[in-house]
């Protein structure tokens, strides 16, 4: 048995060894990851459609893995923006992350009506609801969930739909929206 005891300090001494070349995160590292998380799939989708994804029906594969609903949701206005800010750290509600968006908005395009500059400055906010299932986090729903392109993938936008418009009160409008919108300035700091 004293024989034995030698080998056994040895083998614990050992294993205590290996184990520290595999560091366990500590609780305040895994909460730290989970906002850090729900913030980046926020970030992806503001990215995507910044560049105008959400304005092509074929590019709604891209969102999918970022948001919990299972087709691209309808709108009947486009919120055309010159930049937008995510707030750094989103806040916990339940069993749910809360991350607002914050938006410079340029103008708003209404399917029906056509497109309406807003003032200089005008900033438009959105919450986000970032929920998880199986430990993947996605967005759960949104307070405004019109797509929200850039001034540029706006500009696209109207001019593919302008090219493939069939009747002339669609190319009136159309035109006027692309008009106002090449008027306003490029740069969010523009006065």
């Amino acid at each position: 048995m004293s024989r034995l005891l030698p080998l056994f300090l040895l083998l614990i001494i050992g294993c205590t060894a290996a184990f520290a070349q595999f560091p366990v995160p500590s609780k305040s590292q895994l909460e730290d990851t989970t906002p850090s998380q729900v913030r980046e799939v926020v970030a992806n989708y503001c990215r995507l459609d910044y560049e105008g994804a959400r304005l092509d029906p074929q590019q709604w594969s891209k969102f999918k893995p970022l948001v919990w609903w299972n087709s691209a949701p309808q709108y009947t206005q486009i919120d055309v923006i010159a930049r937008y800010i995510i707030d750094r750290e989103p806040a916990a509600n339940n069993d749910k992350y809360a991350v607002a968006v914050h938006y410079r908005l340029l103008g708003v395009y209404d399917m029906a009506n056509g497109y309406v500059p807003e003032p200089t400055g005008s900033m438009q906010n959105v919450d986000f609801g970032v929920s998880s299932r199986n430990s993947e986090w996605r967005i759960a729903d949104a307070d405004n969930n019109f797509p929200h392109p850039s001034r540029a993938a706006m500009l696209n936008w109207l001019k593919a739909q302008l090219a493939s418009a069939q009747d002339d009160a669609s190319k009136q409008r159309l035109q006027r929206a692309l008009t106002l919108i090449e008027a306003q300035p490029a740069s969010p700091f523009a006065k």
